[in-house]
């Protein structure tokens, strides 16, 4: 073959190949010819169920006779296998409602002689009398049993717990679905109290058909109780152990509950070093006594700049910039600042904190400047104070010395003042949950004593008036939480408060107290509750407030959404012949979110006879 007449034979297979692609392009070439589809044939038979709503629904979702009415199989189904579908359904329906509970129903099919097509298939359900429990016998083994034999009073109240929470009482309709939830519930009890291998040694549910009643016995194994050994952190780069371990090791020897490792896994992230705190005990540890944990750890980035625009109902509107540095200088010292810029709050807040040591105390050095107005007055403040802090699972403590000044104007006059303090601050949580407590107590007190100067001018030109010396303040304040019955929530608040100092001494507005707001009497503004001298309101030196509620869940499928109703009491005066409760009360919506109980409440003010909306995040430990 000659060069040429390769060369034609090539360009021919190149333009073949090219005119074969682009008739596969859209619009070139011949198109394919769609599949035809066939167009279903309609359904053989219908069906109809007379039962009460939730049985039909029940019926109509499992039958094999009701699925099979619309399926595309149904399409090929012929007589024969249709009249078996017919034959099975009544034994298929007993046992669907057997299910619910209904041991004794009379179940009918027919076929509708009414020449429809296709053909009406009509099942009759007459479920009769629902079983109930009528003998209930729940017993546990194991661990448990062995510390109950011991008198732990601890292992009492769970034992007391797990038959009080069984779902299936006596008189209570048996169904499945109830009955499997009730024992899975009992074993995530357990298993959430440090019993990590309880298992069930033998379940039985007893019918008793002629009776229509069903007799449980149910017989669980807890195992052994697992506590707490030797914890292994993992995850560290840029932190050191000593970081995180003196809160981790305050599990050591105790029982390995679900509440007690998230209450040291939220301690931990109140360190403000970790973006996620996974703390998981071995289950399947040789000594149970002795479990070894593994703490797992991802670190946050060492600096951090957060832009923030939000509302306050007691600030207004604000705009916020914080900057964290996790490791100044590469130390072991954590920076905090805050830059806020608002409506009627301006502040600076700095704080340089050190990270753990090995007593699980921390150094602090913090600062802050304010700008607050709050009717009709203006406050601007300043502080700068050392110290050092330490959280256990009961105790949180703060002790700091500090310098504040603070000038106070209004119509009546302007008050400037100075103090140097020592302070004690002492928090006892005894809840059953730091972020959503339900039962306990949380107590707080406060103490301080220092020395004061200060000078006040009354509006008019008037004389000032200066005077220094000591002062002591004491401010103390206990909320409870209590379950009651009917599935209602109890909580209740005392506050209280005094300044000891000479008369005429005026000590910085910021030591001194006032009342109103979200966690103080709902239905007033925030601050707006205390002495009144021309018309303006200041700070006293007494204060008092209380407050009773009562919550319970809007829906019994999610008991984190509650509706409340509550009464607050109190004020602020100059001395507590002088104090004037006054009463705020009304009702709210709250959710029991994972970051802390969200609140909106509608109280009305009497005293200003005002409605008032609040809005509130968290809850104050």
């Amino acid at each position: 073959m000659s060069f040429r007449a390769a060369l034609h034979l090539a360009l021919w297979f190149f333009l073949a190949a090219i005119a074969a692609g682009c008739a596969s392009l859209p619009g070139l070439g011949t198109e394919a010819t769609p599949a035809r589809e066939t167009p279903p044939r309609p359904a053989q038979f219908r069906l109809e169920v007379d039962a009460p709503a939730e049985l039909r629904d029940l019926l109509l979702q499992h039958l094999d006779l009701a699925r099979l009415q619309k399926a595309a199989a149904a399409d090929a189904l012929t007589r024969t296998e249709i009249d078996r579908l017919i034959g099975a359904a009544s034994a298929q329906a007993k046992s669907l409602l057997e299910t619910e509970g209904y041991f004794n129903p009379e179940v009918a099919i027919r076929r509708a002689d009414d020449g429809a097509q296709p053909p009406l298939l009509r099942m009759t359900v007459q479920p009769g009398p629902r079983a109930t429990i009528e003998r209930l016998t729940l017993e546990v083994q194991g661990g448990l049993n062995d510390e109950l034999a011991r008198g732990d009073r601890q292992a009492e109240e769970l034992s007391r717990a797990l038959q009080d929470e069984w779902a299936l009482q006596p008189g209570q309709p048996f169904t499945q679905s109830a009955w499997d939830s009730a024992k899975n519930r009992v074993i995530a009890t357990l298993r959430s109290n440090g019993y990590l291998v309880a298992q069930w040694s033998g379940t039985a549910a007893q019918v008793l058909a002629d009776k229509n009643s069903v007799r449980l016995f149910l017989v669980a194994d807890s195992g052994a109780l697992f506590r707490v050994g030797e914890i292994q952190a993992a995850g560290l780069q840029r932190f050191d152990e000593t970081s995180v371990l003196p809160v981790a090791r305050e599990l050591l020897g105790k029982p390995a509950t679900e509440q007690l490792i998230r209450d040291v896994q939220d301690r931990i992230f109140g360190l403000g070093l970790f973006e996620s705190v996974i703390i998981s005990v071995d289950a399947t540890a040789a000594d149970p006594e002795r479990a070894p944990a593994l703490l797992a750890l991802r670190e946050l980035s060492r600096q951090q700049a957060t832009v923030g625009v939000g509302y306050a109902d007691n600030t207004g509107f604000q705009v916020t910039l914080e900057y964290t540095d996790r490791q100044v200088f590469g130390s072991r010292w954590m920076a905090y600042n805050k830059l806020q810029v608002g409506q009627y709050q301006n502040l600076w807040k700095g704080d340089l904190v050190s990270h753990l040591q090995e007593n699980g105390w921390r150094a602090l050095f913090g600062g802050q400047l304010e700008r607050l107005e709050s009717d009709d007055e203006l406050r601007q403040s300043w502080y700068l104070r050392a110290g050092r802090s330490r959280d256990t699972l009961r105790i949180w403590q703060l002790a700091y010395a500090e310098v504040t000044a603070a000038r106070l104007d209004t119509s009546a006059g302007v008050n400037d003042s100075d103090a140097l303090s020592g302070n004690y601050h002492w928090i006892w949580r005894n809840v059953d949950d730091l972020r959503t407590p339900t039962r306990g107590s949380v107590w707080t007190l406060q103490g301080a004593v220092g020395y004061a100067r200060g000078r006040s001018t009354p509006s008019g030109g008037s004389q000032s008036i200066e005077d220094d010396g000591p002062f002591a303040r004491a401010y103390g304040r206990v909320q409870a939480y209590s379950l009651l019955p009917q599935s209602f929530y109890g909580s209740a608040r005392l506050e209280l408060g005094q300044v000891f100092v000479q008369e005429a001494l005026a000590v910085p507005d910021t030591l001194l107290f006032r009342a109103g707001g979200d966690e103080s009497v709902r239905g007033y503004a925030y601050r707006s509750l205390g002495p009144e001298l021309g018309g303006a309101t200041f700070s006293g030196k007494s204060l008092f407030t209380a407050s009773l509620q009562v919550a319970r869940p809007i829906f019994a499928d999610r008991p984190e959404f509650l509706w409340a109703a509550f009464v607050d009491a109190g004020n602020a005066a100059d001395s507590w012949s002088e104090m004037r409760p006054v009463l705020g009360y009304g009702v709210g919506l709250h959710w029991r979110s994972p970051v802390g109980p969200l609140r909106v409440d509608l109280a009305y003010g009497q005293d200003v006879r005002k409605f008032r909306l609040h809005f509130s995040v968290g809850v104050i430990l």
